[in-house]
């Protein structure tokens, strides 16, 4: 399995901006300086793509948009006063459908490139085995089945109320 992790050790949950750089430079075999130029032309033209108000769609990652936030009235949590939170528009992304497939299987990308190139197999149709048939009672009677309905549990008998029996409580007032 090749290391893409630009040199990172396995386990850690996060990829900051450096290892990302590193990582493009070992998968495009370019220099960390070009990588770090491309990686940062591809961030700036999303961010500027989605302050314009255009949404950035890329086929399998996922989808980067804008979204208007109505004004609305929120509470301060050390106070619990209400604070007016004005209008505004914030960034939204979608994830993709092969983004999400690649998270789920956490495969790794070559084995996936290759289950990808590999042509598909025709499926093996499978024989279906014949149908049991039912036993049938072989003693005749005149009478015939019917399909009867599972037996209904009868009903509970009645508890008398509880409340019923217990002496109202007293409170003691004040006054008393």
């Amino acid at each position: 399995m090749r290391n893409t992790t630009g040199g990172r050790a396995e386990g850690n949950s996060r990829m900051n901006r450096t290892e990302l750089v590193e990582a493009v430079a070992a998968r495009a075999g370019s220099d960390p300086a070009a990588a770090r130029r491309h990686v940062d032309a591809v961030f700036e033209a999303i961010m500027e793509s989605v302050a314009s108000g255009d949404r950035v769609l890329v086929t399998g990652f996922g989808t980067f948009d804008r979204v208007a936030r109505p004004a609305r009235t929120a509470r301060n949590p050390r106070t619990g006063l209400p604070v007016e939170v004005p209008a505004g528009d914030a960034p939204r992304f979608r994830i993709g459908q092969t983004f999400k497939n690649r998270v789920a299987r956490g495969a790794d990308p070559a084995v996936e490139e290759i289950a990808e190139r590999a042509p598909a197999e025709p499926a093996a149709e499978k024989t279906k085995k014949p149908k049991k048939k039912k036993k049938t009672d072989t003693k005749k009677s005149g009478a015939k089945k019917t399909d009867a309905k599972k037996s209904v549990k009868p009903d509970k008998p009645d508890k008398t109320d509880k409340r019923a029996k217990k002496p109202a409580k007293v409170k003691a007032g004040k006054g008393s």
